[in-house]
């Protein structure tokens, strides 16, 4: 789930979102993501070590029968120590194969304090390198029943103060969580796992395993809090800040915009209405608008004039940070119409109406609020159309920067039936085929909206790998094919020669009745018993060969089941080419010695 906990142990440490908080300060960035360091407190390269985000957390897979951990995790993780979680306030701590903790989640924990990630950090930053330091704890002390952490539920941080709830997480002065922790909700480490090294793949990238129980009971706990009881009461409206939600808005009609200005007008306070009568006195008609953009325009005579005025207006909106200068240069550039449509959209209209609404609050500003408030009551029942209130709810009323969704994520209500990702495991690698299939198959009974896009990360590096190895079998094939031509000529070279030097030999067969089919059987014979046996003797120490490489291969990838086999069908068949091309390359010799003429046969010396 997107649940975030904010952890905090009997020694004042906090952990995960407040842990991210903590380095989006002292890192200067909001985007933690990334791995972690080792149990020691040594850095190595800044930020990627010690960046992480709520990876710390991860759920374990449930069990088919209801049991809180599957038995798939059980095979790739060892219960070093403890026992597997079976409640929703135990936990189990991730460690690596020498029994480290990464430095956040040691802090998160108070095992290190405030000063050691402090001095882990800044290293980080400036890229120096800190002395290499170990600490070590009992596998007792990290799971003593005396040893617990608390958390603060996302829902138990808001109490309501006057109509809206507030955070106490986010008072200036910091003791929110001192407030919330004496009531924060209890949890223990159950146990210690490790992976185990005869699995070839660990699902678990958290520290922290917890169950769908402890799931469970934050969405129950979320959903009968008062902080979510209240927003559902109001679902157009953000408790957290009284104001309306924008996306509520994209569906109302004009007349029912005007209501609804009406009605958020009637809730405002004398200063309260103030402000809205100014702000709606500062809207500039649409009409005088265009003109004083189109009379502007025509003052800018040239593109260096134009950049001037748009690199003066961000250096004004964006403060000391930004030099005029620079955003002159990186404007030369642009084409001009780009240059033009950025005036007249959005450059002219914003200073010409930032002069307008100036012009406004100093005219209507010191009149007192009282007159001001009841003009603007009598100018909403008697002055404005519908059109004008519709138009002054888009562009006057204060919205909240949130949606009411976000709002109920936020305080940790999220629906099951709707998660953010699903994860799905193969019980083997086999099996992964079969879910590809499932999901393909739901793709053809669904449209395209609703189709469910994937990447099959295994297929495309095995695709990969196939199509090396078949390159890789193509040019050994080239090799053998011309190892094959090359062979076949020598061994017709060979038989042509042996026909040259057995000429008496052939003369005395054919003067004693062999006849020419014999005598080339004879040869045919010779080459077939060749080829025959040069296949065998091939095979047979090819078999010889594959004892040594498998135990060099089984020793050089530590996969036990990797080895070279020649299965007893292919030996067949490459004792039958051998056969084959040895027969067909000694045809011709033996042909040549099925016609020689016996009488001059026998005068060879």
């Amino acid at each position: 789930s997107d649940v975030q906990y904010n952890f905090k142990s009997k020694r004042g440490e906090l952990m995960n979102d407040m842990i991210s908080e903590y380095l989006a300060k002292k890192l200067g960035t909001g985007n933690l993501t990334g791995g972690a360091t080792s149990g020691s407190s040594t850095s190595s390269s800044p930020f990627a070590s010690m960046m992480m985000g709520s990876g710390m957390w991860e759920k374990l897979l449930p069990a088919r029968d209801g049991g809180t951990v599957n038995e798939i995790v059980k095979k790739q993780y060892d219960l070093i120590y403890g026992d597997w979680p079976t409640k929703a306030n135990e936990v189990v701590l991730v460690v690596n194969e020498k029994n480290e903790l990464d430095d956040l989640t040691l802090y998160a924990m108070g095992l290190i304090g405030q000063d050691e990630i402090d001095a882990i950090i800044d290293s980080a930053v400036a890229g120096t390198t800190l002395p290499s330091t170990t600490k070590k704890w009992t596998y007792q002390e990290i799971c003593s029943e005396q040893k617990t952490f608390k958390t603060i539920l996302p829902y138990d941080a808001y109490v309501k103060s006057g109509n809206v709830f507030v955070n106490l997480l986010d008072t200036p002065n910091g003791n929110g969580m001192d407030l919330l922790y004496d009531d924060g909700y209890e949890l223990r480490v159950k146990g210690i796992i490790r992976p185990n090294p005869d699995s070839e793949n660990h699902m678990l990238k958290g520290k922290i395993g917890y169950t769908y129980k402890l799931t469970e009971y934050i969405l129950n706990g979320a959903e009968n809090s008062d902080v979510v009881q209240a927003q559902k009461q109001t679902p157009d409206i953000d408790v957290l800040t009284g104001k309306p939600f924008k996306s509520n808005t994209e569906t109302l009609t004009e007349e029912q915009k005007a209501q609804e200005f009406k009605t958020y007008v009637s809730k405002l306070d004398v200063n309260g209405k103030k402000q809205v009568y100014i702000k709606v006195k500062s809207v500039m008609n649409v009409i005088e608008l265009a003109q004083e953009i189109s009379k502007r325009f025509g003052e800018l005579p040239d593109k260096t004039a134009k950049i001037d005025k748009i690199a003066t207006l961000y250096a004004t909106q964006m403060g000391q940070s930004v030099d005029k200068t620079e955003i002159a240069k990186f404007l030369e550039n642009t084409p001009e119409e780009q240059l033009d449509n950025l005036l007249k959209e959005t450059i002219l209209p914003l200073e010409i109406q930032t002069e307008y609404a100036m012009q406004q609050a100093m005219i209507y500003g010191p009149k007192p609020a009282e007159e001001l408030a009841s003009q603007l009551d009598d100018d909403i029942e008697n002055v404005y159309t519908v059109k004008d209130l519709a138009k002054y709810y888009d562009r006057v009323t204060e919205f909240s920067n949130s949606s009411y969704e976000e709002n109920l994520k936020k305080f940790g209500l999220i629906s099951l039936g709707t998660p953010k990702s699903i994860s799905i495991y193969a019980s083997s690698f086999e099996n992964k085929d079969l879910i590809i299939a499932a999901i393909d198959s739901y793709n053809k009974s669904v449209g395209a909206t609703k189709e469910i896009k994937y990447t099959d990360y295994v297929g495309l590096l095995m695709s990969s790998i196939t199509t090396i190895i078949d390159a890789i079998t193509y040019i050994l094939i080239a090799f053998v094919a011309i190892s094959l031509v090359v062979s076949s000529i020598m061994i017709a070279v060979i038989t042509l020669i042996s026909v040259q030097e057995r000429t008496k030999e052939i003369g005395i067969l054919r003067s004693i009745g062999a006849s020419k089919r014999d005598v080339s059987g004879l040869f045919n014979a010779e080459t077939f018993i060749i080829g025959l046996m040069a296949g065998l003797m091939g095979i047979g120490v090819t078999y010889l060969l594959c004892i040594p490489i498998n135990l060099i291969l089984r020793a050089l990838t530590g996969i036990p089941t990797l080895k070279a086999i020649l299965p007893v069908g292919a030996a067949a068949i490459l004792v039958g080419i051998s056969v084959l091309l040895n027969v067909i390359s000694g045809i011709i010799p033996s042909r040549s010695a099925a016609k020689k003429d016996p009488v001059i046969a026998l005068r060879t010396e």
